[in-house]
């Protein structure tokens, strides 16, 4: 698989919440182009797993394109100067840009490896909010769910099964007067992940990133 991060950096850092307004400037600078805002249309939203995802790592805005979505990153990106990015309610000048090009294989071993959540995970839908609030809902089992997942993504076939479980935190996250149920916390899975790749709901804009844990 191929990942292509595009890491712009700042005069100060910047705060988590400016995914969001990094994933809004690009998909209306971009708005021909489906990957960078994941609209088919002004009202229909794809809901395929989006291959171009707007992050904060270490305080720098970070777009991560995922194979096709890199590929269209590398082809877009020169388009914008640093001066143009200009971003809603931010004050934060962009200073430098910094592009890094990376090959991992995706493959699940005999050994296990330590993760923890850099960002919230949002785990449930509102289907399985409910049913996780009764008890009869495993977030191991959504763990090993979202890493599939990932696999089918990236176009990777899971050979073999894939193990996963860790201890989790919950949190509320509240947006625009609506609560949302978040986890952070660690695990452990038998698939060796790339850094910073992104599990579970609202992957575009930062939510669930994952760090290896290196012990």
């Amino acid at each position: 698989m191929k990942l292509v991060e595009v890491i712009f950096k700042g005069r100060e850092k910047f705060t988590k919440s400016s995914a969001k307004a990094l994933r809004g400037f690009f998909g209306n600078f971009f708005s021909g182009i489906i990957e960078f805002h994941n609209h088919l249309d002004q009202i229909t939203f794809n809901y395929q797993t989006p291959n171009i995802q707007y992050r904060v790592v270490d305080g720098n805005l970070s777009i991560l394109g995922i194979n096709e979505g890199g590929d269209i990153l590398l082809q877009s990106i020169e388009k914008i100067k640093l001066d143009q990015i200009i971003l809603n309610g931010i004050n934060n000048k962009i200073i430098e840009k910094e592009i890094k090009i990376t090959f991992p294989e995706l493959e699940i071993k005999e050994e296990s490896f330590d993760y923890k959540f850099e960002s919230f995970w949002i785990a449930l839908n509102e289907e399985n909010y409910k049913k996780y609030k009764r008890g009869e809902f495993s977030l191991d089992t959504q763990l090993r769910n979202n890493i599939l997942e990932f696999f089918k993504s990236c176009g990777v076939q899971a050979e073999k099964r894939i193990i996963a479980s860790g201890n989790f935190e919950e949190h509320e996250i509240i947006e625009k007067d609506t609560t949302i149920l978040g986890f952070t916390g660690t695990f452990k899975t038998n698939v060796n992940l790339p850094e910073l790749i992104a599990l579970g709901k609202r992957k575009s804009v930062g939510y669930g990133l994952i760090k290896r844990i290196k012990l």
